[in-house]
């Protein structure tokens, strides 16, 4: 039996995965058109039409694009915007960061059901470029790579039953730990503990910053995966002043009636900076030997 609802509504509402505190979607970019261009040993042009308040055109400058359906947040005035492609195999997942008033971009660029063995194994790229505009000069700075979370926590709240601190303990790994009395599904809080110790979540991870007080963090579940579970590439867009976020989970649900079902959503939380003992960070990453 779940908890009983006191809410106005017929039936209390269903939110996928951990949308339920996420903002409404942004419908700003409707209509708009960008060159974006990546660095590289040889520069990348694409071209992004936003046709609709839902699908957008995408593809190398100078072809015919393909026709996607997106979805799209806003976080202060930076766009997050995430697609995937219909027919490409394997999958493959397309996250934008656009900051107009910079005309900064980060591309985020996801694949799964790529590998034989790991099936739910998600891998990222990452890109950093701007928006072109004819007779404005290319902008001398780029997204980058940062330590600035490094030894820092943060307590997110993803729906009345769900908080989890996420312990960023160095540059390149992201670990969680859960507050006191709290489990997850139907594993009690001794039994999720008892599992966690056995089975940490240390997952590879990538941080970037957008401008003060704005970071990208990529996590890729690759441990869970190789445990033939359903890991996925979450990214998170955090605003550090109000300790908000938008992210998007990429990759597969897990098993529901009998079946694994593909997922690629936006989802939102709230959070707060909690003090760090140090003790989580120091432990060694089991999957590595070493940190």
């Amino acid at each position: 039996m779940g908890k009983p609802y006191y809410g106005i509504m017929p039936e209390e509402p269903v939110f996928e995965g951990m949308s339920q505190y996420r903002d409404p979607l942004n419908f700003e970019l409707d209509g708009k058109k960008f060159r974006l261009v990546f660095d590289g040993g040889i520069e990348q042009e694409y071209f992004i039409n936003f046709s609709s308040a839902n699908t957008l055109t995408w593809g190398e400058f100078g072809e015919a694009g393909v026709i996607e359906r997106y979805e799209c947040a806003k976080l202060e005035d930076v766009y997050f915007v995430n697609f995937e492609f219909t027919l490409l195999k394997p999958r493959t997942n397309i996250t934008l960061i656009i900051d107009l008033a910079s005309r900064l971009v980060t591309m985020v660029k996801t694949i799964t059901n790529f590998h034989k063995k790991y099936i739910y194994l998600c891998e990222a790229e990452f890109f950093f470029g701007y928006v072109d505009i004819p007779g404005q000069q290319v902008p001398a700075e780029r997204h980058a790579y940062t330590k600035d979370l490094v030894g820092k926590r943060i307590h997110w709240h993803y729906n009345p039953s769900l908080e989890i601190i996420h312990v960023y303990y160095c540059e390149n790994y992201c670990r969680v730990t859960f507050p006191p009395n709290t489990g997850w599904g139907d594993a009690t809080p001794e039994e999720f503990n008892a599992l966690l110790e056995r089975e940490p979540y240390d997952e590879k991870a990538s941080y970037i910053k957008i401008r003060d007080g704005l970071y990208l963090v990529s996590v890729l579940e690759q441990n869970m995966a190789k445990r033939g579970m359903t890991g996925n590439s979450l990214l998170f867009l955090i605003d550090t002043k109000r300790v908000h976020d938008v992210g998007r989970s990429f990759g597969h649900a897990g098993l529901q009636e009998g079946k694994v079902r593909p997922e690629n959503y936006i989802f939102g939380a709230y959070g707060s900076f909690v003090y760090s003992d140090g003790v989580l960070e120091s432990k060694p990453n089991i999957y590595l030997g070493s940190v």
